[in-house]
């Protein structure tokens, strides 16, 4: 038995560290954010939402997904932080979902091993729980993405301001689970040009 577990992939930022769009950047070929939706696609979700905003169309150009559970939401209040693009993709969910799984777009190393493991245990705990919880991986002791978010009320994702993303939330829920996987993945981001150049070398090995 399955609950419906809906994915969302936040990828609006301005870039500012990278100095131009890091979501076009080119690994092994293709955009940056294309490996991240490509791997969350290979997962179980029933929905997933890829929020974007600077170089929206540009992106939605280079980028060319065909799976009917994708699809991209455009957030115009980007400049405003990593939470307006959080609200959006929750409010923009289609039907209810009993779990939302959070990625960041400039996270393209996550082992599908670790999505798997994050989204079992997840789909366990909802059919398991009625209170709300969140699943956390966590790297030599680093907590880091994707982080799961189980039975959770949507009007707490109204609250969150700035670039904070979702800790506001997470910081209410107290049940809590950090999932020990052994994958740098999870904290693998890439938003300096000397990230992308450890992110080029990452690919060869």
């Amino acid at each position: 038995m399955s609950s419906s577990i809906c994915s969302i992939i936040l990828a609006a930022g301005t870039s500012t560290r990278m100095g131009k769009s890091k979501q076009l950047l080119l690994l092994n070929g293709r955009p940056l954010l294309e490996h991240v939706i490509r791997s969350v696609i290979a997962g179980g979700f029933s929905e997933i939402i890829a929020v974007i905003g600077y170089e929206a169309s540009n992106i939605q150009k280079a980028i060319t997904i065909d799976d009917p559970r994708f699809r991209w939401i455009v957030n115009k209040d980007y400049l405003v932080g990593q939470s307006s693009s959080l609200k959006m993709g929750i409010s923009n969910i289609r039907k209810h979902h009993a779990g939302v799984m959070v990625f960041l777009g400039d996270l393209p190393f996550i082992s599908e091993r670790t999505v798997q493991s994050i989204f079992q245990l997840g789909n366990e705990m909802l059919l398991e729980y009625e209170e709300s919880f969140i699943i956390q991986p966590k790297y030599h002791g680093a907590p880091g993405h994707p982080v799961f978010f189980g039975h959770m009320d949507k009007n707490l994702f109204t609250q969150l301001q700035g670039d904070h993303g979702a800790r506001k939330v997470m910081d209410k829920i107290a049940h809590r689970i950090h999932l020990i996987v052994e994958d740098e993945g999870i904290l693998f981001d890439i938003d300096t040009p000397d990230a992308y150049e450890k992110a080029k070398q990452y690919t060869k090995k």
